[in-house]
């Protein structure tokens, strides 16, 4: 459903959904890492002896797992925040404004 102007509504936009869930399923993919690194880790701390140095190496994985949620997030806040923008100046937006 289009205006005469050939935008979309926002909550109808199929280009606004295939971007949401892409970055989503890239979201979960990151804490799904971070999560399994963990548990790792943890099985490396109950070694006899511990090898700390696989337990260093798993945090710093998190660590970057987190970093890489988090800019998925802002990259998420971005998109929204401009099609919010765009609807609100137009009425509706243009698939245009989601690239």
């Amino acid at each position: 459903m289009s205006d005469a102007k050939g935008q979309v509504p926002l909550q109808t936009s199929p280009e606004l959904l295939r971007i949401y869930n892409a970055q989503a399923h890239e979201i979960v993919d990151a804490i799904t890492a971070a999560v399994t690194r963990a548990q790792a880790g943890l099985n490396w701390l109950r070694a006899e002896p511990p090898d700390l140095e696989e337990v260093r190496q798993m945090l710093y994985c998190i660590a970057s797992d987190g970093k890489r949620a988090a800019e998925i997030v802002i990259r998420l806040q971005a998109l929204i925040e401009k099609v919010l923008t765009a609807d609100s100046m137009d009425g509706a937006y243009s698939e245009a404004a989601l690239n």
